[in-house]
């Protein structure tokens, strides 16, 4: 999974150009999501499927919300998170300054998220215990 994240981050913006349409003069893709087959290949997807994962939701979706295409157990986020986990945190206390463990958490959605999936944003989090 880092890997693919990693060349995601690396090749985000050729994947956003592959998006193109013909008439802006990008290869049309050979399936009926929006990646070009040079795209796919590049990110290591399937050319000749929507959904490489078959998972249900179309990899040129799952490029856009961040969720790894080629992992059928993450998909996108209900309420819109991206899948930002950059692969390289390592919990260090619960000090001041450090990273806490990648704690699961309920969005508004009431969907399970990682906490690390925010990595490199601000999010003002709502915390409290059940007693």
């Amino acid at each position: 999974m880092h890997l693919v994240r990693s060349a995601l981050g690396v090749s985000f913006a050729v994947v956003l150009a592959s998006c193109m349409t013909a008439s802006e003069g990008a290869p049309e893709p050979t399936d009926s999501d929006c990646l070009a087959a040079d795209a796919e290949r590049e990110i290591g997807t399937n050319p000749a499927k929507t959904d490489s994962d078959g998972d249900g939701t179309d990899d040129c979706a799952e490029v856009a919300c961040g969720s790894d295409p080629l992992d059928e157990n993450e998909g996108c986020y209900a309420c819109g998170w991206r899948h930002d986990d950059p692969g390289t945190l390592v919990a260090s206390g619960n000090d001041l300054g450090d990273t806490i463990e990648n704690l699961g958490v309920y969005d508004q959605c009431m969907e399970p998220v990682r906490l690390w999936d925010f990595a490199g944003e601000y999010h003002i989090l709502f915390m409290t215990t059940v007693s």
